[in-house]
């Protein structure tokens, strides 16, 4: 998983911070005249060149704009006028392509009393934003983090420490920013470099805390993947007892499985004595000559198995899941009870593998990882069957390392989706 975790790190996209200015660049704003230009108090020369500026700005001429603020400068009074003229400058300046200018305006601007809070606000983003562009990360990641301090932050700038955190190796940092940012409504960007943070401190089991909260949020095959694939790694673990359910969950988790992974669940279902499952999954494969055909290097044993499926599909629909059914009540344990009622489950028949399973548990006598295993397959026919409080129920109810209480949690999950 450390290897999972390295590989993940190195494919999250790199994050520029012009997606944490998100505001409207006071370059393309018009600044509003303070009261006390408008009054008679306020020099001619002062007026006509601010007003100049300020439509210089409106239209984006921001080489004219600068022009006339800096003619208006020498003639402002007071603290409005000089903060005017400040705002002015800022806007045109910053609404160019030179980062290193507008950095130098706002930093001039700043220094000027009399500054609205907003715009203070507005500049102070733009001013790490700016940082960024010019190269200046360190800078870039103090202003931002000034600006968290001061104004809570956004998602897009949390994920951007969390980021730059990860990348330093400060990795409880980078997860208190990435949770921040997932707490302000981030996406999968703060989800990975959280999950890289807890990779990267072998915090293992917090990790697959995230992976249960992230997998129905983005509903994306990579975190379905993780979670579900991690049943493989329980201590009692049997590909022949529990791999069927693997795919089972991968495959209403809507994850795409490759033809490998189909026919490996089309065969493991055949085993299983689920002749009607292993005949639905193999059924589109030959369909679509994806099987059967002359590219299929396998072609005379899959079609073989197909063949051996529809024809125990037949049995089964016709005589043969009854027969089992009755034998099943004379038995000692609840084992039989259990093969049945698997087999209705793989054929959709959820009301009769419900009846079944709740037969068999009752009976009992069964190994306990047996009993798990049931366990889930009653609540996925419970949850397929319509009866989602009652499958919720049951799966709380697995404990077993055998794989059937990781499975338990990812339909869990499966079913919050």
């Amino acid at each position: 998983m450390q290897t999972f975790g390295k590989a993940l790190r190195n494919s999250i996209p790199a994050l520029g911070l012009g997606l944490v200015s998100a505001f409207a660049l006071a370059g393309v704003t018009a600044v509003t005249a303070p009261v006390a230009i408008a009054q008679a108090t306020a020099k001619k020369e002062f007026v006509e060149n601010f007003n100049a500026a300020n439509a210089a700005l409106s239209a984006k001429r921001y080489a004219e704009a600068v022009q006339k603020a800096d003619a208006a400068a020498p003639h402002a009074e007071g603290a409005q006028q000089k903060a005017a003229v400040e705002q002015i400058r800022v806007a045109a300046t910053c609404g160019g392509t030179n980062a290193q200018a507008c950095i130098t305006a706002i930093e001039k601007g700043k220094a000027t009393s009399g500054i609205p809070a907003a715009v203070l606000q507005n500049w102070d983003k733009m001013l790490a934003g700016k940082y960024d562009a010019a190269g200046q990360s360190a800078k870039a990641a103090a202003q931002t983090k000034s600006n968290i301090d001061k104004y809570g932050g956004s998602a897009a700038e949390l994920q951007y420490i969390a980021r730059k955190e990860l990348d330093a190796k400060n990795y409880a940092e980078a997860a208190k920013f990435a949770q921040k940012s997932i707490d302000a409504k981030g996406g999968a960007t703060a989800y990975n470099i959280l999950l890289n943070a807890l990779s990267a401190q072998n915090k293992m089991d917090e990790y697959f805390k995230v992976v249960e909260r992230v997998a129905p949020v983005l509903k994306q095959d990579t975190y379905w993947r993780m979670l579900i694939d991690r049943t493989k790694k329980e201590p009692k673990f049997k590909s022949n007892e529990a791999m069927l359910d693997v795919y089972r969950a991968l495959d209403s988790a809507g994850v795409k499985l490759t033809v490998i992974e189909q026919k490996e669940m089309a065969d493991l279902a055949l085993n299983r004595g689920n002749a009607i499952e292993a005949e639905k999954i193999w059924a589109p494969l030959f369909k679509a000559g994806t099987l059967g055909g002359a590219s299929d290097k396998d072609a005379d044993r899959n079609k073989r198995l197909y063949d051996r499926a529809v024809a125990d599909a037949k049995a089964d629909k016709a005589t043969d899941l009854a027969k089992s059914e009755a034998e099943a009540a004379s038995k000692t344990t609840g084992d039989q009870y259990a093969t049945t009622a698997e087999a209705h489950l793989g054929a959709g028949n959820y009301a009769k593998a419900i009846e079944l399973y709740e037969k068999a548990l009752a009976k009992g006598n069964m190994d306990p990882g047996a009993i798990d295993l049931a366990k889930v397959r009653l609540g996925i026919a419970q949850f397929k069957g319509g009866k989602k409080a009652e499958a919720k129920k049951t799966w709380e109810s697995v404990k077993a390392d055998n794989g059937a209480a990781w499975l338990a949690k990812s339909w869990l999950a499966i079913a919050k989706a």
